[in-house]
């Protein structure tokens, strides 16, 4: 399912978190996890006109940031 890659630089993390050096690989971070049962569903009202602004203002280079954020994870279908 993953194809292989080589394992992470792992010398500067601290022993007791060696176990979980399977977070950080990037073709796992490339696949959602399945779906449950429980998952929650929001149900989005029709003709209903979303807020254009952001709750928290942010600046240039972070409203950047969160730009190329966004489309990334929407071309890849994660949202």
């Amino acid at each position: 399912m993953y194809k292989a890659e080589s394992a992470p630089n792992i010398s500067k993390v601290s022993p007791k978190y060696h176990e979980f050096t399977d977070v950080f690989s990037k073709s796992k971070a490339k696949v959602l996890i399945f779906h449950f049962p429980y998952d929650l569903t929001i149900n989005l009202e029709e003709n209903i006109q979303s807020l254009v602004s952001t709750i928290y203002s942010l600046s240039a280079f972070k409203k950047e940031a969160l730009k190329e954020f966004i489309e990334k994870n929407l071309n890849i279908g994660f949202i």
